[in-house]
């Protein structure tokens, strides 16, 4: 028995019309059904390409709560792939309280005089396909006990590959301590986001390299310090893309890579920005035709 379809009457779901009234004047099989994604009806969810694009995010940062609840974008649609981070200091690893992938890392390390006790400062990452049950928002269980300060960003992209998204989103962290810059580790295919998370007193802004695209930050009260989270794309394969340059030296500094899924390249071949220094230089191994 095939999948039954079912058609909102504005009280319960009904049966849908399994024929209708053709333009040849008879009744003809209905082989297909529009659906509503949020905002238009369609006939099917978008196709994924190979770099799924950055449409449009939320951020926000929480101080003394168990349950840190950010809304995801009024625009959502379904079938759009979204990317929750939350970076929280407490006694308690946040975790997301539906089942989806993500992963915890290790404590970024303290530096000596820095009040943060190393073992209650996580990052988490958590990707999947949104659709309407999940409901307009994502909650992160922070604490066991009304302790906690967190800051969030939902990231919603568009035309990515549902069928690739990760158990454990960030591929690569790096941790350093008591710099003002760091050399990203290499991108990887597909679009690749870049979340860096700094620990400081004087930290204001961040520069990232050439060739990255929506850049967000958002800021909470972490103890005596503040947590910076600063998120940027790019696209490429293989080299490092650049360095992060940060206009002040911080304690720590962490950079995750997270890898949103698209489509494969019909060529197989990698992907880079023009005018990278390791894999891109024009009149050498880059050609303009």
């Amino acid at each position: 028995m095939g999948n039954a379809a079912f058609r909102w009457d504005g009280t319960s779901w009904q049966p849908a019309p399994t024929h209708a009234y053709g333009s040849s004047q008879q009744w003809e099989d209905v082989t297909s059904f529009s659906i509503w994604d949020g905002e238009e009806w369609m006939s099917a969810l978008p196709a994924p390409v190979e770099f799924p694009t950055y449409a449009y995010g939320t951020k926000g940062n929480f101080t003394n709560v168990d349950v840190a609840t950010l809304p995801l974008p009024k625009q959502t649609r379904l079938g759009e792939t979204v990317v929750s981070i939350c970076a929280s200091y407490g006694d308690q690893e946040p975790a997301p309280p539906r089942g989806f992938g993500m992963v915890e890392l290790l404590p970024v390390r303290a530096t000596e005089g820095v009040t943060l006790d190393p073992t209650k400062l996580h990052l988490q990452a958590s990707m999947f396909q949104w659709q309407p049950a999940m409901g307009r928002s994502v909650s992160w269980s922070v604490s066991g006990k009304q302790d906690t300060n967190c800051v969030v960003m939902n990231l919603v992209y568009r035309n990515a590959d549902a069928s690739k998204i990760p158990a454990k989103p960030i591929v690569d962290y790096r941790t350093a301590e008591n710099v003002n810059k760091a050399d990203l580790q290499p991108a990887t295919d597909y679009t690749s986001l870049y979340v860096a998370l700094a620990l400081s007193k004087d930290l204001t802004n961040c520069a990232w390299p050439e060739g990255f695209t929506q850049k967000r930050d958002e800021h909470g009260q972490f103890a005596e310090d503040q947590v910076h989270m600063m998120i940027a794309h790019t696209v490429g394969t293989a080299a490092s893309p650049g360095t992060l340059q940060l206009d002040s030296t911080v304690d720590e500094l962490a950079v995750a890579l997270i890898t949103v899924p698209g489509m494969e390249n019909p060529d197989k071949k990698g992907v880079w920005i023009l005018g990278d220094a390791a894999r891109s230089t024009l009149g050498t191994t880059t050609v303009l035709q």
